[in-house]
């Protein structure tokens, strides 16, 4: 394969009614990125089937006021089967996706709401990578913006580095089977990712819990009455608090903010407990996962 066709950085986004976040999503990508894919269902449906709006002509004014140098496409398909699970709709777009940006480079798969605050050093460190053609995904952790309260927003705060919620971003050989996830070896990084996810108006996350991919794994209504009724005084009591896996969110801690932009601006990462070099180096040592997953299996107390 060609060197530089090996290298290149592809960007898809996953996009339904969520789509005006592209606002912040794209700008801290587009300068190191070769290509920009912009997936879409061609009738405005959630993996769930539902119907949404959709202001055709501001999208495409807003790709245009992005993309000065027409490195985006818009990828359009079905992507709303009525004999899948919504997550499993998730799965099917997502590998279509995969296939509109083609074969070779780096794939790195973002949603709408997920924000890079150091894009530049992580295509850096996936181009240091000698491992091309090798099966691994580059997992990078998230920051998650809970609530918007009170003049800035509640986030995600986790208490050691071991609580950080890492996602799989980038890989070579792209094949998903549980959201962007898969049974490949993950090699973990520092590189983080401001999540905006639950910082959205009442309706958005109405909107969002009733057809995103986990739509069966937890009580919407528990879940969204307690979000609703959270504030700046009550924050505190918030402990362990995940719909789905809940000591991966130990607590929230409020920032001053009038806007998303502002937030990522001023957000302090030496709050954030990440991993040290060396506990990444054991992390991301093939050895040493192998052995782990050996003496799993051979525990008794499996």
């Amino acid at each position: 394969m060609d060197d530089m066709k090996q290298l290149e950085i592809k960007v898809g986004f996953c996009v339904a009614y969520d789509w005006p976040l592209l606002r912040y999503a794209i700008p801290p990508i587009y300068k190191h990125a070769d290509i920009i894919c912009i997936s879409l269902d061609s009738e405005r449906k959630t993996w769930a089937g539902n119907d949404y709006e959709f202001d055709q002509q501001a999208f495409h004014s807003l790709l245009k006021e992005l993309d000065p140098l027409g490195k985006i496409q818009v990828h359009k398909d079905n992507f709303h089967d009525s004999h899948l699970t919504a997550g499993q709709n998730e799965v099917r777009q997502r590998n279509k996706l995969a296939e509109a940006m083609g074969s070779g480079g780096w794939h790195i798969q973002l949603d709408c709401d997920e924000y890079f605050l150091e894009f530049e050093k992580f295509v850096t460190f996936l181009r240091s990578q000698k491992k091309a053609n090798k099966r691994f995904n580059v997992c990078c952790p998230l920051i998650t913006l809970f609530k918007e309260v009170d003049g800035g927003f509640l986030y995600v705060q986790p208490t050691a580095s071991d609580q950080l919620e890492y996602i799989q971003i980038a890989t070579q050989l792209p094949s998903y089977h549980y959201g962007r996830r898969n049974g490949d070896f993950n090699i973990y990084t520092n590189f983080l990712i401001i999540h905006q996810s639950w910082a959205r108006s009442e309706n958005e996350i109405r909107q969002k819990i009733s057809n995103w991919g986990h739509i069966n794994d937890f009580n919407q209504e528990k879940f969204m009455s307690g979000w609703k009724d959270l504030d700046k005084s009550n924050f505190v009591s918030w402990k362990n608090f995940h719909p789905i896996a809940p000591t991966i969110w130990p607590k929230l801690v409020w920032q001053p903010a009038i806007t998303i932009q502002e937030f990522i601006n001023n957000l302090n990462q030496n709050s954030i407990p990440l991993p040290t070099p060396w506990k990444l180096s054991l992390k991301n040592s093939r050895f040493i996962s192998r052995l782990l997953a050996l003496l799993k299996k051979l525990s008794p107390l499996r």
